[in-house]
C-alpha cells in the first residue's frame, strides 16, 4: 500500500477493535514491531478508541505505545506511562437517562464517569468496554457527571434503538451503534477527532501532519479531520468516501502495512 508521496506524519492515531486488534484480541507481534519503528522515527503513535481507559491501556502497552490514548470516543484523554487521566469532557446524564427510560423501561443502562469507571442498572458483561463494571440501582446512575451513557435493549433487536434516538433528537450525541439494540451516547459535539485536535494543540502538532486509521462509523470524524485518513479494507463501502487511503482487510496486519509505509 502507498501513502501520499512525501507525507510524513508527526502523529498517528489508530482505532483498536477490528483495526489494530484482530478478533482474538491479541496484538500481533508484527504490529508491535511496526509501532516501535515508527516511534523511533520520532512519530507519536496513539490509540483512538471507544473503549474505556481500563481496557485501552493494556492494549496500548502490548502494542508498544508509550504516550497517549484517546478513550471513550473522545471523551477521555489518558497518558499511558504512568496511567493518568489528563482530560475528560463530561455532561449531566440525568435528563437523558430519565427520558430514554420512559421509552425503554426494560433497558440496560450503563454510565461511565469521569474516572473511567462504569456503573450499570443490570448485570452487564462487555470485555472490550470496561473492566470492573459495578451494578447499582438505576437512581445511582443519575446526577453524577458522565462521559458516556450506553443503552441496550434486547426487546428492540428487530426494530433497533435508532427510532428512539431520532425521536429524542440525539443524532449529534450517538457516536456508535454496535448492534441494532445498542446506543453509545457521549457529550454533544465530542468525537475521537475533537480530542485528537485538543491533543495536537497540547503538543503543538499541525493536524495536517496527522494520520488516522479506523474502520467504523465512530471513526468517520477522525478520518475526515486527519491530514491522511486511512480506512480498513473490510469497512462497509459507504465509509470509503471519508478516507484518503484504503488499507488491507486484515485487522492488525493491515495496520502494520500502513505503518511500514511511513517513511519508506
Amino acid at each position: 500500500m502507498r501513502l501520499p508521496d512525501g507525507f510524513l506524519p508527526q502523529l498517528v492515531a489508530i482505532d483498536l477493535d477490528d483495526t489494530l486488534l484482530p478478533h482474538d484480541g491479541v496484538v500481533p507481534g508484527r504490529v508491535a514491531e511496526a509501532v516501535a519503528r515508527v516511534q523511533e522515527l520520532g512519530i507519536m503513535v496513539v490509540a483512538a478508541t471507544g473503549r474505556s481507559m481500563s481496557t485501552t491501556l493494556p492494549v496500548c502497552r502490548a502494542a508498544g505505545m508509550t504516550d497517549w490514548a484517546v478513550c471513550s470516543n473522545g471523551a477521555l484523554l489518558a497518558q499511558i506511562d504512568p496511567d493518568e487521566i489528563v482530560e475528560t469532557i463530561a455532561f449531566d446524564p440525568t435528563d437523558l437517562l430519565m427520558t430514554i427510560r420512559d421509552r425503554v423501561p426494560e433497558g440496560m443502562y450503563a454510565v461511565e464517569d469521569v474516572h473511567g469507571l462504569f456503573r450499570t442498572n443490570q448485570a452487564f458483561t462487555h470485555s472490550a468496554l470496561a473492566e470492573g463494571i459495578r451494578e447499582v440501582p438505576f437512581e445511582e446512575l443519575l446526577h453524577e457527571p458522565a462521559i458516556r451513557v450506553v443503552v441496550r435493549s434486547d426487546s428492540h433487536q428487530e426494530t433497533g434503538l435508532g427510532p428512539v434516538a431520532a425521536e429524542l433528537g440525539l443524532h449529534s450525541v450517538v457516536f456508535g451503534v454496535a448492534d441494532v439494540a445498542w446506543l453509545d451516547i457521549g457529550p454533544q459535539g465530542v468525537s475521537k477527532a475533537t480530542m485528537l485536535a485538543r491533543l495536537c494543540d497540547r503538543l503543538g502538532i499541525d493536524p495536517a501532519l496527522t494520520l488516522t486509521i479506523g474502520d467504523s462509523m465512530n471513526d468517520i470524524a477522525m478520518l475526515q479531520w486527519a491530514g491522511v485518513g486511512v480506512l480498513m479494507g473490510h469497512a462497509v463501502d459507504e465509509m470509503r468516501q471519508y478516507a484518503d487511503v484504503i488499507a488491507g482487510r486484515e485487522p492488525g496486519y493491515a495496520v502494520a502495512d500502513v505503518l511500514d509505509a511511513i517513511g519508506a
